[in-house]
């Protein structure tokens, strides 16, 4: 019995492993270069060859201006989809011109910024190809995805490639059509991006398949369709939205998809012989000397479509966010701050740079507003203490440099929420190195409202890490909902609660925040002046003037960009003067005009003291900027400055 038993479980193990290496026969070894940060064809094919299992994918590369960047992103996308065995590496060398658009967002991610994400190789993409080829000698599909330019400089730099290459799919070309799917035919991007490199691949003796837009022009992902990819709940497809949802391009074609089908699944084609050549200006020519290639002249584009997306939408398992905890009450937000850390009110573009997640909002503002941020996909910035499995919506911003808090921190925001009535606010600790938060609960959807919240009743999800402290620097920002819902945010404002006996309302708009305790002088904090150290009792730094020119001595701050003024406009902040009791404040705009002025007269002397600031714009003035605040003490004079306020003061 106990032989038998051993036969039988032998006998599985052989049939077992016979199945594997049949399996793996099977599958088809294919490298991918893509030009990935810009159009959702890109994403949405590398997220066709992940799911299906008739693909081996042994590795990834990247084409075109910042390829880094755009290696970073193919990283993070198959760190997500549980895929870090698959090697990425970008093109060196000059690539070819386009930058990405607002997927780029997609790359600050600090999994990425962290390195906690698969890595770039060392070696340039052709090498990585050539690698995997020399291991594979006459198995590999190469599907380039974008212009040719890692293909030809692997072409270029190694005399044997064409004999390992069993084929290379080429997504690119035009032979009768344009991208519109009507006559005539045009340079398609991919070719007429890199000329010189779509010959070299062209002419190299390679089997070709190309794949023209005279095959996928009108292959569009339709809203419908890509809710399905949102509401699907797992990694990859959540990866791919994200991707989507970034991306700036309105048309939504998925050309690449296409190219990478072509290379396994023979089933969507409709090839034809043709015999190609590629003219200076990128147009692919059929001509009777040209290079013979198969041609894909033909697609069944719906059924292609509900096939590619069946397989996205239903790969891996589903991973949705629990409820948060840290239950919290939104709080007054009370009256004029002791101190403005942060302020974002996505009206300029000025920080975007430091914009981790969200997209711009310009029909859907709360009253007096221009722009607001609406949440999109990504995972908990937490990486430490939060599901990495699972994705968010969230609007999130990181200000630079990272300040120190007050003893008593505040959040204002304004928000508006559809499809759930809860909120979490979280921040991350740069002294600490971990995250903390709490979580609104009741809210009111679907109306813009305005909420503040208590900052040192933060935790981290473990409960552990104890309040925010004074002096404690922080970094992003951080509101996120359930992925299935929406959110707005405008308006943040990260303050120090008032003191006590403050008679000053909230101000309505805030314009400009300046405290100088982080960061360098002419990085963070742009001018004419230079940052030195309080004395105790105060702490951390300020400003101080410098001499100019003819040696009298001003303080200018730059507001790093334009800021609007509001009809009347205020200037608070910290000061001591030596030397003198009076002051010259200019609000000025470099770009135009006569500079706002102000003299103050009667100023303390030798002591740190505040002072505000009043301008009342003329009622015929529109559109009125400042670009810097010049701050010109008498002659002989020097001037000191901390915790500088521009805003627009609360309706009295």
């Amino acid at each position: 019995m106990l032989c038998r038993t051993i036969a039988v479980v032998c006998l599985a193990v052989l049939l077992l492993n016979k199945a594997n290496g049949q399996e793996s026969k099977l599958r088809v070894p294919i490298l991918i270069d893509t030009d990935i940060g810009g159009a959702i064809d890109d994403a949405f094919a590398l997220g066709l060859a992940l799911s299906s299992p008739e693909v081996e994918l042994l590795g990834v590369t990247t084409v075109g201006e910042a390829a880094e960047d755009r290696a970073w992103m193919v990283c993070r996308l198959l760190t997500h989809a549980g895929r870090t065995d698959v090697p990425v590496a970008f093109g060196r060398g000059e690539q070819p011109k386009g930058p990405i658009d607002w997927q780029i967002q997609y790359r600050r991610h600090p999994a990425v910024v962290w390195s906690r994400t698969n890595k770039p190789a060392a070696a340039p993409a052709a090498e990585l190809l050539y690698e995997q080829l020399k291991a594979r000698p006459g198995e590999v599909t190469i599907v380039a995805l974008g212009p040719l330019t890692n293909v030809a400089q692997l072409l270029r730099d190694h005399a044997d490639a064409p004999s390992l290459v069993k084929q290379i799919v080429v997504m690119g070309g035009s032979l009768a059509v344009g991208y519109d799917g009507k006559p005539p035919a045009v340079p398609e991007w991919n070719i007429k991006q890199d000329v010189a490199a779509a010959r070299a691949v062209f002419v190299a003796k390679i089997p070709l398949i190309v794949v023209p837009l005279d095959a996928t022009a009108g292959l569009r992902l339709p809203a419908a369709q890509r809710s399905q990819l949102f509401a699907a709940g797992r990694p990859l497809a959540t990866q791919v939205a994200n991707l989507i949802e970034l991306c700036e391009q309105p048309d939504q074609s998925l050309f690449d998809a296409v190219a990478v089908a072509a290379s396994f699944d023979p089933q969507w084609d409709t090839l034809a012989e043709r015999q190609l050549s590629i003219a200076d200006d990128g147009r692919t020519l059929v001509d009777p000397a040209g290079t013979s290639v198969r041609a894909m002249t033909g697609l069944r584009r719906e059924e292609f479509l509900a096939w590619s997306l069946g397989r996205l939408v239903s790969h891996g398992e589903q991973a949705w966010p629990a409820s948060p905890g840290n239950l919290s009450q939104v709080v007054d937000r009370g009256r004029f701050p002791s101190r403005v850390y942060v302020v974002e009110d996505y009206d300029s573009d000025i920080e975007k740079r430091w914009w981790l997640c969200g997209k711009l909002e310009s029909a859907d503002v709360p009253s007096g507003s221009r722009r607001a941020c609406r949440a999109v996909l990504t995972q908990d910035f937490d990486d430490r203490q939060g599901d990495r499995r699972v994705s968010y919506r969230a609007v999130i911003f990181n200000p630079v440099p990272g300040p120190p808090m007050g003893p008593n921190t505040r959040l204002a925001f304004r928000y508006k929420l559809h499809g759930t009535d809860r909120l979490r606010v979280q921040l991350f600790s740069l002294s600490n190195g971990y995250h903390r938060y709490l979580s609104l609960a009741n809210l009111k959807p679907d109306e813009w409202q305005s909420a503040a919240v208590d900052m040192t009743q933060m935790r981290c999800p473990d409960g552990t890490g104890g309040p925010l402290s004074a002096d404690e620097r922080i970094d992003d920002i951080q509101f996120y909902i359930d992925p299935r819902a929406e959110l707005l945010i405008d308006d943040v404002v990260l303050y120090d609660a008032a003191a006590a006996d403050e008679k000053r309302g909230f101000p309505q708009r805030i314009l400009f925040t300046g405290w100088f305790d982080t960061g360098k002088q002419g990085q963070e904090w742009p001018g004419d002046f230079e940052i030195a150290a309080h004395e105790k009792p105060r702490t951390w730094k300020f400003a101080r003037s410098v001499a100019g020119p003819n040696g009298e001595h001003r303080l200018r701050v730059d507001l790093r960009g334009p800021r609007r003024l509001a009809a009347v406009t205020e200037l608070a902040f910290d000061y001591r003067i030596t030397g003198g009791d009076r002051l010259r404040i200019e609000l000025a705009d470099r770009r135009s005009g006569q500079p706002l002025t102000k003299d103050i007269e009667g100023l303390a002397r030798d002591a740190w003291s505040k002072a505000t600031a009043r301008w009342e714009l003329p009622p015929d003035a529109k559109d009125a900027f400042a670009t810097e605040i010049r701050l010109i003490p008498p002659a002989g004079t020097t001037l000191e400055l901390d915790n500088l306020l521009l805003y627009e003061p609360a309706n009295q």
